[in-house]
């Protein structure tokens, strides 16, 4: 799954334009969330999960995610992600060993998105011996200024394949009606919830292998 340099610079021009205030115009509140049961105890379930710097572990998207040591006064860490695809720097809000929680935020990242929180918790699940792993994002997307002369139909794919979205076709979907208008950025929630799906997936292979 390899992305051409030309859709990483386009997404990178986005994350620029996206670290704007998200009360300004042209920016659209989104919110993502997926949940697994896995057939594992909640409390070996967040040992693993609740390991900040330890995501590469468990998550496949992952190629490696390390401690940043930028601000002495919180825990950042930076996430590597697999076939080129970009960093992200995540910085720790809070965590909590006794609820099994854990918040944390965005500091950067490929995406064209601005106020990135994000929430991981552990309970209980529905059958002794299992637990449910719930993630949730709530950020600010930019959107995208609507252009007829690149509209493609949706039985033509052009794009390179990133998290299963062909990223070309989707981004060039919009109706010509629209021409001139700043409309909603629907590929990069759904890239997001693709990326927590995957996540919680190889999660829940990792602790019932």
């Amino acid at each position: 799954m390899k992305v051409s340099t030309a859709v990483i610079a386009a997404v990178m021009m986005g994350v620029g334009a996206g670290a704007q205030a998200a009360t300004e115009p042209g920016f659209f509140h989104e919110t993502v969330s997926q949940s697994i049961t896995i057939n594992a105890e909640p409390a070996k379930v967040w040992a693993m999960l609740g390991d900040f710097d330890g995501m590469a572990l468990w998550d496949s998207t992952v190629d490696r995610s390390v401690s940043v040591d930028e601000n002495q006064d919180e825990l950042s860490r930076l996430v590597v992600y697999k076939e080129n695809v970009g960093r992200e720097v995540d910085v720790l809000d809070e965590r909590s060993d006794a609820d099994m929680t854990m918040r944390y935020h965005v500091k950067s990242s490929p995406w064209p998105v601005a106020h990135f929180n994000a929430k991981l918790r552990v309970s209980r699940g529905p059958a002794p011996g299992t637990s449910v792993v719930e993630w949730r994002g709530a950020f600010d997307v930019k959107g995208i200024l609507a252009d007829p002369d690149s509209r493609v139909g949706p039985e033509s794919h052009q794009g390179p394949i990133v998290f299963g979205l062909d990223i070309e076709t989707e981004r060039d979907w919009i109706p010509s009606a629209n021409s001139g208008k700043v409309v909603r950025d629907k590929l990069t929630p759904k890239i997001i919830t693709d990326l927590y799906r995957a996540g919680l997936d190889s999660l829940k292979w990792v602790l019932e292998r």
